[in-house]
């Protein structure tokens, strides 16, 4: 396995990781609450993240430059769901967050990033057993939330934001009782 991230070429003859870390960053300022003077920390981020994730990179299961996609693109949807939890914002008008998140064919190393089908369908049965036992209302909520943020959500439903914040807590203490969860 490589030692480091950096240094796989991209066709512009730089290294991929710095490129590929520098594009995003800029894709992000002027949205979801990003300015320009965030740029240089949010490409730290985004490199010092893909490090951290490194020695988790197979060769066997995608290339290099497929792994460095992915592991920056999670780093992006992080800080964006960080940004909005910290501004409580809607996300702004401009690029679709799956333009931000994929590479130019929209496409993510499957190899990478696919759970073991067993585990995944397991989890998708304990996920509907936990909202099964939950209040009819409450249930309607975290179907909308599979889709939407809190604000859309409360819109769509006719909801003040704290009511939906207050039914995700108490989903979110579902799942702890259910052995999910940092609880």
């Amino acid at each position: 396995m490589p030692s480091s991230p950096f240094g796989h070429p991209h066709a512009k003859g730089e290294c991929y990781a710095t490129w590929y870390a520098k594009k995003k960053s800029k894709e992000l300022v002027g949205h979801f609450g990003f300015t320009s003077s965030d740029q240089d920390d949010i490409e730290q981020q985004l490199l010092l993240s893909l490090l951290e994730r490194w020695p988790k990179f197979n060769p066997a299961e995608c290339s290099p430059t497929e792994f460095i996609s992915w592991a920056i693109g999670r780093t992006v949807a992080d800080l964006i769901r960080d940004q909005q939890r910290r501004l409580e914002a809607v996300p702004t008008e401009g690029l679709p967050i799956e333009e931000l998140l994929n590479d130019e064919d929209g496409s993510l190393p499957v190899g990478c990033i696919q759970p073991d089908p067993a585990a995944a369908i397991e989890l998708s049965l304990d996920v509907e057993l936990v909202l099964s036992r939950l209040p009819p209302e409450i249930q309607e909520t975290a179907r909308e939330l599979k889709t939407g943020n809190v604000c859309e959500v409360a819109r769509r439903l006719g909801l003040s934001r704290r009511t939906v914040r207050n039914r995700l807590q108490v989903i979110r203490e579902a799942f702890e009782r259910a052995g999910y969860g940092d609880a």
